[in-house]
């Protein structure tokens, strides 16, 4: 509207300009022609031009009124459709942010709903828990939580009493073995709980504890501890060592026992044996059947000594008087010294010996048991085998260097009488093929030498076939031992 006032003002007085432009020019004109009157003409034509310059101001004044009216409306229009679409821009806005909020209040109480549940399962855990659950300020000493176990153990509610005079002296200071110094070092330096076992001076029980840092819920740290009753584990820990120790005393008492009751049987069985070679050497005989009398007699005296020999050796390895000092052999070599100890008993039973343990093959062990061993699973192939069989000693699987097995073509066994073989609270022993005779203590000795090397011994048999009998020590290479001896030597 502003616009439109200034826009006739100005034409007006540019009406009034060119009109008095206009009387100007006509006064000169006059003066110059020496007229003192105006003609009527020429007033009229002034007067006519006057009006029809007024009446075309008058109508552009109204056309211009009508277009600035048109324009301020279209840009009013345009401001209507701006408003409308930010109106509409606002609107979608508020109803995604709307829809957002119900999202996250939807998620929230959900959140909530979620943690109210696992806070009551918690509880329930807790509660149900059988041990002891607290947690203490480590500046006031003051019993933040205490779980339904430990109020029920002392009978009142905790709650803030100081810790020391509750749970473990009544005295007005911290206990001696308190360890809050201790654990808030550990959780500056992220280090693992504390975990240790005390005695309760008042229900006099033990506890395996364990402590750590938490965070409580005004934000500052707290001390945690959980705590199960282990008095009966203790009582149990003490009878074992009073078991153990008199178990200790029991096997020292059996080891001098035996020694001194395999001493007392081997003199007189070693002197009444050489006694009786000597009159076999010596003396002539009118009658075989006096020789061969005295013949069994010395046999029998000689498997005394040995089984004599086994009750010794076995009781030292149980008690660990024997020592292992292992070391790397040649095994084809030693099978070859065994084949020739059995050469006289093989003979008799025509049986085939045969070593087919590769020249050069090694094995890891002590040299003096391995060879008992050795020895005494040859004894009982051929004790075991039948007339013009044969006895083998090889190895088993070439991927296994360690294991030597001996193999017979006898009388073999049935599967739970093999199972049997090792165990000491059953007897195994049996006649062989030819009616020899054993105590059964010589495989439980192998089998105590072997296992000493961390090994084992497997049986393999078939009644009427034959066994196999073989010994699996630890692989060790020997460039690996020799390493690992210089190493050692070094350190």
């Amino acid at each position: 509207m502003k616009k439109i006032f200034a826009g006739i003002v100005g034409q007006t007085i540019l009406l009034f300009l060119w009109g008095f432009a206009g009387l100007v020019l006509l006064f000169i004109s006059l003066h110059l022609n020496e007229i003192d009157a105006i003609p009527l003409e020429y007033g009229a034509a002034i007067l006519l031009a006057f009006f029809a310059l007024v009446c075309f101001l008058l109508a552009k004044f109204r056309i211009n009124a009508k277009q600035e009216k048109e324009f301020r409306y279209i840009q009013q229009i345009d401001h209507l459709a701006q408003l409308e679409e930010k109106i509409g821009q606002r609107t979608s806005e508020l109803d995604q942010r709307n829809r957002q909020l119900s999202s996250e209040v939807a998620e929230r109480l959900d959140a909530e709903a979620q943690l109210k549940q696992s806070n009551e399962l918690l509880t329930g855990i807790i509660s149900t828990f059988d041990g002891i659950i607290y947690v203490v300020d480590f500046d006031t000493y003051e019993i933040l939580f205490a779980n339904d176990y430990l109020r029920n153990l002392f009978g009142f509610d905790p709650m803030g009493k100081k810790c020391h005079q509750f749970i473990h002296s009544a005295e007005d200071k911290p206990c001696m073995f308190c360890n809050n110094e201790r654990l808030l070092g550990n959780a500056e330096k992220n280090l693992q709980p504390l975990q240790w076992e005390y005695q309760n001076p008042f229900n006099k029980k033990w506890y395996r504890a364990k402590d750590q840092v938490i965070k409580w819920s005004d934000g500052r740290p707290v001390k945690l501890e959980i705590a199960i009753d282990i008095t009966e584990q203790k009582s149990i820990e003490h009878f074992l060592q009073e078991a153990r120790r008199q178990a200790e005393m029991a096997m020292g008492m059996r080891s001098r026992l035996v020694a001194m009751v395999a001493h007392d049987l081997k003199s007189p069985f070693y002197s009444m044996t050489q006694m009786l070679k000597r009159i076999l050497a010596r003396e002539h005989f009118d009658h075989d059947i006096h020789r061969q009398f005295l013949e069994n007699i010395v046999i029998n005296g000689q498997r005394m000594l040995q089984m004599i020999d086994n009750l010794l050796s076995m009781d030292r390895l149980e008690t660990g008087g024997i020592k292992l000092e292992k070391s790397f052999f040649n095994v084809h070599e030693m099978a070859r010294e065994v084949l020739q100890n059995f050469t006289n008993q093989a003979f008799d039973k025509a049986i085939r010996t045969v070593n087919s343990i590769p020249p050069g093959s090694e094995v890891f062990a002590d040299r003096h048991l391995y060879f008992v061993v050795l020895n005494n699973l040859m004894s009982n192939a051929i004790k075991f085998s039948r007339r013009s069989g044969t006895v083998e000693l090889f190895l088993p699987d070439s991927q296994r260097p360690m294991s030597v097995a001996v193999r017979d073509n006898g009388a073999g066994m049935s599967r739970d009488y093999a199972d049997n073989l090792f165990r000491a609270d059953i007897k195994t022993s049996s006649k062989g093929t030819k009616g020899e005779t054993g105590s059964g203590l010589g495989l439980l000795f192998c089998n105590g030498i072997i296992e000493a090397h961390h090994g084992r011994i497997l049986v393999e048999s078939e009644e009427g076939v034959g066994s196999t009998f073989v010994i699996q020590l630890p692989e060790c290479s020997k460039v690996t031992h020799e390493e690992e001896e210089a190493r050692l030597a070094a350190f």
